[in-house]
């Protein structure tokens, strides 16, 4: 029998302290290494190490390592393969980074997958334990969402995961919206909008036998129509679930009740910025900010956790939108907020532009340490102008006196819910120089 040993990298502490970042407990239990033990042929022997909990194991008997890669744990996962390789143990690697740095992934594996693994993993499985490895692997069609199989949650190990520790389920790929700087849409094949069938969505909740779920989806609600009836069907289950999607579907009270009977215990939501003309450049202005606020009384109103994205560093944005954000947040007592440096992606249109420009700054490191950086030369500050500011938005919001004066005594769930995003994101925020905003999960 074959043996076959995943490894989910995690990121460096920082990048001048290039030790694994490590953490006691998970706060969400994560689908990838699951559902990739799932697409393995039935007779293979799948184990699983979460490098944020444990050192692996490179003596381990093993036959095959498969490492799933995104940017900012690149670097440690070379370190990893590289210590298998040193054994002869094949090493195959793919995840949201093989995307667009798949010939740098394939000087520190044996093999590579860009982009979707359905099918393309058993195949690469095969000819490893064969000998015929190829160094790419890519899937020439769009991978069926209603063909997938249930994850193998059996490969996971209770103990790294904290009481409160909400099942990542899958129900979309994709995203129907194609903002400025968001490379989503082609991190799978830039294949649009799918959804999985509704029973399969439903049984899968049932099989894992938790009352939290997080849907896992850049845009939970891409088709609203398909999202409703997912919704009806989540009423029996009486679960509560988190999810990301646009702040504009609440202005629909048929959709917020829905969404509230269904369990809806937190949403996050990319609105980006106050700026309208901001939102405009961004492609993104189907967001409308002069809603924001109203949005977040019907928020409040049905008893819902939220917390608002935050992008900074756009061409309109000046100094003045810091303060005028904080000001925003306060008097609307938003519930949670994340603030991001806009970083310019490979796949994406700022790219391209920022390029061309010559305004991108050491791309080799783009997005690989934890923390807050600046990529690129905004117009209207210095880098260092633009981390500063974002830093002390940062803490400004999540100091205790403003958590206190936006979030009522926790006498819900919902009020619950967001008293631990802003105590975790406190957190972050006091250290901020060597952490980013969603690196536990």
């Amino acid at each position: 029998m074959p043996r076959l040993l995943i490894i989910q990298p995690t990121p460096y502490h920082s990048r001048s302290k290039r030790e694994p970042y490590r953490i006691r407990k998970r706060k969400v239990i994560g689908a990838v290494a699951p559902y990739l033990a799932a697409l393995a042929p039935s007779h293979w022997d799948v184990t699983f190490t979460d490098d944020a909990i444990e050192e692996p194991n490179y003596a381990a008997p093993v036959d095959v390592v498969v490492l799933t890669v995104r940017t900012v744990t690149s670097f440690r996962a070379y370190e990893i393969a590289a210590r298998f390789r040193e054994r002869n143990i094949p090493v195959l690697m793919g995840g949201p980074h093989a995307t667009f740095h798949a010939q740098e992934m394939a000087a520190h594996a044996d093999a590579v997958c860009i982009g979707e693994g359905e099918g393309i993993f058993t195949t690469m499985l095969e000819d490893a334990a064969a000998g015929r490895l190829q160094k790419f692997y890519r899937r020439q069609t769009v991978a069926d969402l209603a063909a997938m199989p249930p994850p193998r949650w059996d490969i996971l190990k209770p103990k790294n995961y904290a009481f409160y520790s909400p099942f990542v389920i899958q129900y979309s790929r994709g995203c129907p919206y194609t903002c400025d700087f968001c490379a989503e849409r082609r991190l799978n094949g830039d294949y649009g909008y799918r959804y999985r069938p509704v029973a399969d969505v439903v049984e899968e909740i049932k099989r894992c036998g938790k009352r939290h779920i997080f849907f896992a989806a850049s845009q939970f609600v891409g088709n609203k129509a398909r999202t409703m009836a997912l919704l009806e069907a989540l009423i029996p289950l009486k679960i509560r679930w988190s999810a990301l999607f646009s702040a504009h579907f609440f202005l629909d009270p048929k959709f917020t009740a829905l969404a509230r009977r269904s369990g809806l215990l937190h949403v996050n939501m990319g609105i980006e910025s106050i700026s309208q003309n901001t939102l405009k450049a961004m492609n993104k202005n189907f967001n409308k900010s002069q809603e924001y606020g109203h949005i977040a009384q019907i928020l409040h109103q049905n008893d819902i956790s939220f917390s608002f994205n935050f992008v900074f560093g756009a061409d309109d944005d000046d100094l003045d939108i810091f303060p005028k954000t904080l000001a925003f947040l306060n008097e609307h007592k938003v519930d949670a907020a994340y603030f991001n440096v806009m970083v310019p992606l490979r796949g994406t249109p700022l790219y391209a532009r920022m390029r061309a420009d010559g305004r991108i700054i050491d791309e080799e490191n783009m997005d690989r340490w934890p923390g807050v950086f600046c990529h690129f030369r905004p117009l209207r500050f210095s880098p260092e102008q633009l981390i500063r500011e974002v830093k002390t938005l940062q803490r400004s919001f999540y100091s205790l006196g403003s958590i206190a004066r936006r979030l009522p005594l926790p006498r819900s769930e919902a009020h619950l819910a967001s008293w631990n995003v802003n105590v975790s994101q406190r957190k972050v925020a006091i250290n901020s120089d060597s952490m980013n905003e969603f690196e536990d999960f």
